[in-house]
């Protein structure tokens, strides 16, 4: 992907390296055609579309009816291709599914698309944003890029520090189950909490210097990947894609730059950073 994107001279490069890639791998795990990701693209795009503005503002009866839409497409493409797992199964999590008991009890038809939604949008849209802001922060960052092109081990770091430093899902909301109070503020019981995961990163009282983006960055404790029994199910996966494209993007490359100096869009959502495809 990387060398057709340098073939191209000038590239965007979500479409053409930092989107094929993570849905590619979603894809192949879950065991579904890779030759329709140009429709898996359309389907996670209108289901991260305003992700999180509902949080502040309830949404409109044509929201609701478009992700009922959406719902229901992926249905009619996901159910016979689980009718073709049973009586052939594959080793593919698609099979698993299909098979999963949990005390002798199995996921219902709609329960496992649903899992699957949630499997082929987040297995793809936050790691392409991962990408994306790994390239886009080396490049606002020259002195860290040139760091990262002497000293490649520093990678990993690298990720790590993009994670806190851009964290792709800024915020995840909560309810909480009980009052409590938090540095002087009242929680009550049931009420919905959003937490900032952007914010957090930041933290001065967590991270020394907290605004300065260093691929050097040690005890990097950051949220971006959640913690405790929400934490990302696929995190080791986006941290091993964000690694081979930024591994292999350096190797190829003896620079690279932003083809325009205009300033790039926002994401649509609220919850996500980067620009769309």
């Amino acid at each position: 992907m990387i060398a057709g994107a340098i073939d191209e001279e000038e590239t965007d490069f979500i479409r053409s390296v930092a989107y094929p890639l993570p849905v590619t791998v979603i894809a192949e795990i879950i065991g579904v055609p890779t030759s329709d990701m140009e429709q898996f693209k359309t389907w996670s795009d209108a289901a991260v579309e305003n992700l999180g503005t509902g949080l502040f503002v309830p949404p409109s009866q044509e929201r609701v009816d478009r992700i009922a839409k959406l719902i229901g497409e992926m249905g009619a493409y996901f159910s016979p291709l689980a009718d073709d797992r049973l009586r052939q199964p594959r080793e593919d999590l698609l099979t698993g599914l299909v098979r999963a008991e949990h005390e002798g009890s199995r996921l219902t038809r709609e329960e496992m698309v649903r899992m699957l939604v949630l499997l082929l949008v987040a297995g793809n849209e936050t790691t392409t944003t991962l990408i994306g802001d790994t390239v886009l922060e080396l490049l606002a960052h020259p002195a860290e890029l040139a760091k990262l092109r002497a000293r490649p081990e520093l990678i990993e770091a690298a990720i790590e520090e993009t994670m806190r430093f851009a964290s792709p899902v800024q915020l995840d909301p909560r309810r909480s189950v009980r009052d409590t109070d938090l540095h002087g503020f009242a929680i009550h019981e049931n009420q919905l909490v959003v937490c900032w995961i952007g914010s957090a990163n930041h933290d001065q009282s967590v991270f020394a210097d907290p605004d300065r983006f260093d691929i050097e960055r040690t005890g990097n404790s950051h949220l971006g990947f959640g913690f405790g029994p929400h934490y990302c199910l696929g995190a080791n996966l986006a941290r091993l894609e964000a690694r081979i494209v930024t591994d292999v993007l350096l190797a190829r490359t003896k620079s690279f730059e932003l083809a325009s100096s205009e300033r790039l869009p926002l994401h649509p959502s609220i919850a996500l950073r980067l620009v769309p495809a």
